[in-house]
């Protein structure tokens, strides 16, 4: 499975999304993507067709909307993640 790729900049809503990756403590790609004419690019519209920040991909899901990806990353990434540190102890 390839990491997740998280789109935005910390000078935006993106910041909460960023935040909580690193608090979940998964392994991931930061692609800057600012309010500029990169976030209106082709690609980055393939990835949220509304052309704002944050955006998250992860497999065959895409997200966009702040808290809608932080709902996910909680729900999904901390339980594997607490799994993984559980299985890990001694």
């Amino acid at each position: 499975m390839s990491k997740p790729k998280l789109f935005g900049i910390s000078g935006s809503r993106a910041l909460r999304s960023i935040w909580a990756i690193e608090e979940v403590g998964i392994d991931y790609e930061h692609v800057p993507v600012s309010f500029g004419a990169d976030s209106k690019e082709s690609t980055y519209l393939a990835v949220n067709p509304n052309g704002r920040v944050p955006a998250l991909v992860d497999g065959d899901l895409q997200l966009f909307e702040s808290m809608a990806i932080n709902m996910y990353l909680a729900k999904t990434w901390d339980v594997r993640t607490a799994l993984a540190r559980a299985m890990a102890k001694p």
